[in-house]
């Protein structure tokens, strides 16, 4: 092929051909430069002079610098080739890792095989090793170097807003997003969406990982797929299959009780939980529209400058759906203290100035209400929690402790000036204990916050008190029980007298021995005691005994219980587990004699046990008692009906 040749072809001289071929055509209309660029590019015409000064034109290769991380590699790869083949060029590909240091050394071989252009997976401009070829990049950021020259994006923050617009549009405020760390734009535009749309909409919960096996050991499943969430972003269709799974063993249907979508888009969501909706992550498209744009670049149709962003698209498969009634709703609530436990093991409890040495010590999530919600949650009961935590790391685990057992905690507010609560817990070789404790960020919880989470008092029944916190929040949250007809239960716990007037506006009163004795001083037995407390206008009473069991007093009954055949190790978390299980039994339509004995097998279990949430037995192993709680329910029965 010569000027001639082509001259002829498109209809013009010689010299017409020559000016365009030698970047001499400000006077040839564009019409004529690109018909005769046309021709050139058709039939591979190279000057001589450039083919000598330039063999590399000669093998009309591209080099493609991919990173491992993109799964679909081999579909890019091939969207590259069917935009370049058809054009007369092959690909010499280098799959990399992705740091600056592999990159550089794979564009250095790269140049070493005369290539005629490049298209490189990176965000950083690599112009010192690329200034003499044609470069065109790819990336999944928007967050790239504005001096790189071309790119082609596809944005994962704008994949991140995408998802949870979607989700917000539905009607879902408490999100939760699982993404590997390399992913993490996702999780910014995700909360970028929540911040814009306002309250009440937030990222409930959210886990980044190195791997997906990193993410399942390190319990970002469970931080993010329970009750405190209505919906999960996952950044991959492997997140997306993984918690799927994870919702299904944990009896979690998709969409009616989570909704979930995933970032990217594979053939496998169609068939899982019957179909997963997806942000799709057009690859081969930017590939391809990358590819078209290098070679432009070098047959100087374009120029080489230019930023290109993949438009992204849902696909809809029905995983979405408005967040059910239920999920939103609770009946039961706690009103009450979170600390950090310090517990020591000792052989007898220190007084009158003695030292002793500890032989053990543990440190543990607890506080009498966020022991009671968590018992309440691992029993399967639909549990909310008003707190106040403060911002430090006890703040952190103590709220991790109650999302991992299924607590709704929208009503947990962190205090800016106070630390989280502590307690130091005493136990002797019997396994009795003593407590001290330390209120920190619990005597902050005041009643304007019950009012801010006024709405879970009017979708609860039960609340559960103790008098960890201020006599103030104490009184707004029964007179706030009273309003919205919330039966209270209350724990007499860290008070020398109980205000009389409250009493009337109290369901279930729950004191140990010494709390009773608080409360009524004297040597009146019992029995006498508690019945003065219903003269007062307590509906119930229900005193604990440790392991002689507890003592129930109301209008039609004076019934002592007998403890579970259990041998104790640490009584610290015993009424506690008593209180909540008593709570769920009594929410699930269980009338109140049952109840107590369910609280006592949940309490005797419990206290075989070091530590306190920890210990509190799930809804799994006191079914295992089932059989002996009816028994010893039965056998209560009978001696009432007796007597």
């Amino acid at each position: 092929m010569t000027i001639q040749e082509i001259a002829a072809l498109a209809n013009v001289s010689p010299s017409t051909v020559s000016k365009i071929v030698n970047g001499k055509d400000k006077d040839i209309s564009e019409t004529t430069r690109q018909r005769v660029l046309s021709i050139i590019e058709e039939y591979n015409y190279v000057p001589y002079s450039r083919y000598r000064k330039d063999e590399r034109r000669k093998q009309r290769l591209i080099g493609v610098i991919l990173k491992d991380v993109y799964s679909r590699a081999g579909q890019m790869l091939r969207s590259m080739e069917q935009a370049m083949i058809p054009r007369g060029y092959n690909l010499i590909p280098r799959i990399v890792d992705g740091s600056p240091e592999s990159i550089a050394e794979a564009v250095r071989q790269m140049q070493s095989l005369n290539i005629s252009g490049l298209l490189i997976c990176s965000d950083q401009d690599l112009g010192a090793y690329t200034a003499d070829l044609n470069t065109v990049y790819i990336t999944e950021s928007n967050d790239f170097s504005s001096s790189q020259g071309s790119t082609f994006y596809l944005s994962l923050y704008d994949a991140g807003k995408l998802a949870a617009a979607r989700l917000i549009g539905e009607g879902h405020t408490r999100l939760s997003c699982i993404v590997l760390k390399e992913h993490s734009s996702i999780l910014y535009g995700a909360e970028e969406a929540l911040r814009r749309h306002g309250e009440p909409c937030r990222m409930e919960a959210w886990h980044t990982g190195e791997s997906m096996d990193d993410i399942i050991a390190e319990g970002g499943l469970e931080d993010c797929v329970n009750d405190s969430v209505t919906a999960v972003i996952c950044g991959s269709p492997e997140i997306a299959r993984a918690v799927c799974s994870y919702a299904s063993a944990a009896g979690i249907c998709i969409p009616h009780m989570l909704s979930v979508i995933s970032i990217g888009d594979e053939t496998s969501l169609k068939y899982i939980s019957g179909g997963i909706t997806a942000v799709e992550l057009p690859f081969e498209e930017m590939a391809e529209r990358a590819a078209l744009y290098l070679l432009d670049t070098i047959s100087q149709r374009k120029s080489a400058e230019a930023t290109k962003s993949v438009p992204l698209s849902l696909v809809d498969r029905g995983s979405i759906s408005p967040p059910a009634p239920a999920a939103r709703e609770t009946n039961i609530l706690v009103v009450g203290s979170l600390n950090m436990d310090i517990t020591l093991e000792l052989s007898d409890i220190p007084v009158d100035g003695e030292t002793q040495i500890a032989g053990g010590i543990l440190t543990l999530p607890g506080g009498k209400g966020g022991n009671q919600a968590v018992g309440s949650g691992k029993l399967g009961g639909n549990v909310s929690m008003i707190g106040r935590l403060g911002k430090d790391p006890d703040g952190r685990l103590l709220h991790k402790s109650l999302t991992d057992n299924q607590v709704n905690v929208e009503g947990i507010e962190f205090d800016s000036v106070n630390d989280s609560g502590k307690a130091f817990v005493y136990i002797d070789r019997n396994g009795e204990n003593t407590i001290v404790v330390y209120p920190g960020a619990n005597l902050c919880l005041d009643g304007r916050q019950l009012v801010r989470h006024e709405s879970l008092f009017q979708k609860s029944n039960y609340c559960l008190l103790s008098l960890e916190i201020s006599a103030e929040a104490a009184t707004s949250a029964i007179q706030m029980c009273r309003a919205h007809n919330v039966q209270v239960m209350l724990k007499p716990s860290a008070v020398d007298k109980l205000d009389s007037s409250l009493l009337s506006h109290i369901h279930y009163l729950i004191p140990n021995e010494r709390e009773l004795n608080r409360i009524i001083p004297g040597e009146l037995p019992l029995e006498e005691k508690t019945g003065m407390l219903l003269e007062k206008g307590v509906r119930n009473v229900i005193v604990t005994l440790g392991k002689r069991g507890c003592y129930l007093r109301n209008s039609e009954h004076s019934i002592y219980f007998p403890s579970a055949p259990f041998t104790a190790v640490d009584t610290t978390g015993g009424a506690d587990s008593f209180i909540s299980a008593l709570a769920v039994c009594l929410s699930q339509g269980q009338e109140l004699i049952y109840s107590v004995v369910y609280a006592t097998y949940a309490a005797g279990i419990t206290v075989t046990r070091y530590g306190v949430q920890e210990a509190l037995p799930d809804r799994k192993t006191i079914g295992i008692y089932r059989s002996d709680i009816e028994k010893m329910y039965e056998k209560i029965i009978s001696q009432e009906k007796e007597t």
